[in-house]
């Protein structure tokens, strides 16, 4: 039997945990030696699940489809498999990735709340655009909110971006981001461990969260309430030995509930890009920036960093001159803290950098 085959067909038997599917492959070497019959399985029910599966046929003329829509297969071992999946205990067998995008070591993931506040949406597009313009691979899952802020910060950028799934590579979920879908295709990488067909049914995105945090050298929460998905995938970053960031956020504002307990649970605190670098890429360096004018500000963003002096200015300052709501002006603050152009002090104070 192709081994290939074999390991599709493994993933999909019904009834047995990914771990334990993870477990009878490293035990035997191969998954094709699991469905002969002389197969010695200790457990009964086991052997039987796998002497029962019948779907060979139906796996051997998925791949054909897969093929001809230029969709790689990429199984547990070999070269183009991600190094960093491949420890976890549950790590995929096999997983199908479409677009020209490398799956690097040096990966930061990205998620938070499907509801995010229009700060959030910045900052998480803010954080994937500059981490991304230093080489780093941003993955999120490709939700609404704050999964879909962070891929269109890091497509633009060189460090590119992934997003993993919950359905099978054939489905977009939601519907709403199929630009941003087929983007990623084009420009990075689409990556799922289901086959074609397979529906975005609620179980899937636990699942899919596992892949989310063991793609990644760190998590960072950037808006999350207490019942999120977000922080099933910090969790699971926890498990995986990963390192688990979290952006702060209003103690009153549910939406950064979640992410606020996440700090006082011990995850880190991050106050720009330079907590993430020495968080999770310590040996990357970030390029020199001398002055404002090569830093790429859209007219706002100039607007608001024209108003500093060179001295420390309250927020309430920049409110006052600039006529903005206050909200705005806290984003686009953020936006140039994270490109590293000025520094935060308490009380609301901010300074110039460059």
């Amino acid at each position: 039997m192709d081994e290939l085959v074999a390991r599709i067909a493994l993933t999909r038997i019904k009834g047995l945990q990914r771990s334990a599917k993870k477990e009878l492959f490293d035990a035997f070497g191969s998954a094709a030696l699991l469905f002969e019959k002389t197969c010695p399985v200790p457990d009964a029910e086991t052997r039987k699940k796998l002497k029962d599966f019948s779907e060979f046929k139906a796996i051997e003329k998925e791949l054909t489809g897969l093929s001809r829509k230029g969709i790689e297969v990429l199984s547990l071992g070999e070269p183009t498999y991600p190094t960093l999946l491949s420890s976890l205990r549950d790590a995929p067998l096999v997983l199908f990735k479409k677009g020209p995008g490398v799956i690097p070591d040096s990966v930061l993931s990205i998620v938070g709340s499907r509801k995010a506040t229009y700060e959030g949406l910045q900052i998480a597009t803010t954080v994937a655009e500059t981490v991304s313009s230093m080489g780093i691979t941003v993955v999120s899952g490709l939700a609404r909110g704050i999964d879909g802020a962070a891929h269109k910060g890091a497509i633009r950028q060189k460090g590119g971006t992934i997003a993993v799934l919950g359905s099978g590579m054939d489905i977009c979920y939601p519907a709403e981001n199929r630009r941003l879908f087929e983007e990623i295709a084009e420009r990075g990488a689409l990556v799922t461990e289901y086959g074609l067909g397979q529906k975005p049914i609620p179980p899937n995105f636990p699942e899919r969260n596992r892949i989310i945090a063991g793609l990644a050298k760190g998590v960072l929460v950037v808006e999350a309430a207490v019942k999120s998905g977000s922080l099933i995938t910090a969790r699971l970053a926890l498990e995986y030995g990963r390192e688990v960031m979290a952006l702060p956020g209003r103690i009153f504002d549910e939406a950064y509930q979640g992410a606020n307990r996440l700090i006082k649970q011990g995850a880190k605190l991050i106050g720009g890009t330079e907590d993430i670098m020495e968080a999770c890429f310590p040996d990357m360096t970030r390029p020199a920036q001398t002055t404002s004018d090569s830093i790429d500000l859209n007219e706002q963003q100039h607007y608001i960093y024209g108003l500093f002096g060179s001295g420390r200015v309250h927020v309430d300052e920049i409110v006052q001159h600039s006529r903005m709501e206050t909200r705005k002006v806290l984003a686009i603050l953020t936006q140039l803290e994270m490109k590293d152009m000025i520094t935060p002090f308490p009380g609301g104070f901010f300074m110039r950098k460059v």
